[in-house]
């Protein structure tokens, strides 16, 4: 059995995937160590042609495609879970590649820490497919999964703070002893739902700890369309339903997160106007005032999310 299973998740990104499986196979551990599971989650492009032209590339490497039909990123991960046995789950998104010696330092790392280590999260480094505007902050990068804004050193952190889940490694009994990921969060399709991370407060009340390992590098694509204020608001649009549906995840598994929530919303129309306004000059307003809104809908079910 190997020690490690990269779980790669990918929906109609090939143009992507054959640089991410590359990188993948060219790691500085053996081959005899870890295995790779490409999970095709509702694919209708070419991802097959691609991971068999991979593993043809690379003989002595253990890579296999298994397809998950329902479009979402946790029931992606979670057939990967399901396919694979290390004692070890490492994620990486299908529009990043990896540094060569990623698998080593999550490797390294969790040999050197102590069994109630659940996970550990490392670092990104961007690549922009366009420039980055001029008000792009730290804060904002973070958000596009451009930096972890974790600091330079390792260690150990407290749930809230938000490793990527596109950049990580689990203990299998870890993850599989909450239940693997939330089907009900997670990207689905073109939604730009989040929150699978929610596991890592589930994670903490088991008594499992989560570290940051910077050593652990990924580069991640950013795509040019995501470099709009729009896209910030739309983002932060889902990310409001993504709160509702973790608070309900949360209470579902019996941790009551908040006693109480302040929603704050523009009520006349020309306060919409301003913070619906394609400009940066009220962007850091506006995207709280439409998470709060993404929330309310959620909340009300005005706007409906598939939890099957």
């Amino acid at each position: 059995m190997p020690d490690v299973s990269v779980n790669l998740a990918t929906h109609n990104r090939a143009a992507f995937l054959e640089s991410c499986l590359t990188s993948l196979c060219e790691q500085t551990v053996d081959p005899a160590r870890y295995e790779i599971c490409v999970v095709a989650n509702a694919c209708t492009d070419n991802t097959p042609e691609i991971v068999a032209r991979v593993a043809a590339r690379y003989p002595h490497h253990r890579i296999f495609m298994v397809e998950e039909p329902v479009a979402g990123l946790s029931r992606a991960r979670n057939a990967g879970i399901a396919a694979t046995e290390s004692p070890l789950l490492a994620n990486i998104d299908d529009d990043a590649t990896a540094a060569p010696g990623w698998l080593e330092a999550f490797l390294n790392r969790f040999a050197k820490l102590p069994g109630d280590v659940a996970m550990i999260g490392g670092e990104i480094a961007p690549v922009w497919q366009a420039p980055p505007p001029e008000w792009l902050t730290q804060w904002m990068k973070g958000i596009l999964s451009a930096a972890s804004n974790m600091g330079a050193e390792p260690r150990f952190i407290d749930a809230p703070e938000g490793l990527f889940e596109g950049n990580c490694c689990y203990r299998r009994e870890a993850i599989t002893s909450v239940g693997d990921y939330p089907v009900e969060l997670g990207r689905v399709g073109s939604s730009l739902l989040s929150g699978e991370g929610a596991i890592h407060f589930f994670l903490k009340q088991k008594g499992w700890r989560l570290y940051f390992e910077p050593a652990a590098l990924i580069r991640h694509t950013i795509h040019a369309d995501r470099l709009t204020p729009m896209w910030f608001r739309k983002r932060y649009f889902w990310q409001g339903v993504s709160d509702y549906l973790t608070h309900h995840y949360h209470s579902r598994n019996g941790l009551d997160m908040v006693d109480a929530i302040n929603i704050e919303l523009p009520l006349a129309v020309e306060d919409w106007a301003f913070v619906s306004a394609d400009t940066p000059d009220n962007l850091m307003q506006s995207i709280m005032h439409f998470e709060s809104l993404g929330f309310v809908l959620a909340l009300t079910g005005i706007m409906t999310i598939d939890k099957s």
